[in-house]
């Protein structure tokens, strides 16, 4: 978060934490503490990720989407950051 503000350069309207650690109260209260002098923090409780993983393969059964191959590599492998 801390990167993303620099390369905004100070200048992001939210911060919205979801997902289901987003239901843990301590930690969004612990997190709000470092994060909250970048911007506005939002908790949109909730976890989807299940719906996703079934959307995603109900696409690949109906041919929208071609099924891939997990490799283990990560996908940012080979460039250059410097």
């Amino acid at each position: 978060m801390g990167s993303c503000a620099a390369v905004l350069k100070g200048y992001a309207q939210a911060i919205i934490l979801t997902g289901g650690i987003s239901h843990d109260e301590y930690f969004t209260g612990e997190l709000k503490k470092y994060i909250s002098s970048f911007a506005p923090v939002v908790v949109m409780a909730g976890e989807f990720e299940m719906e996703a993983l079934a959307a995603g393969a109900l696409r690949v059964l109906t041919g929208e989407e071609e099924a891939k191959e997990y490799t283990g590599i990560p996908s940012w492998n080979g460039f250059d950051f410097q």
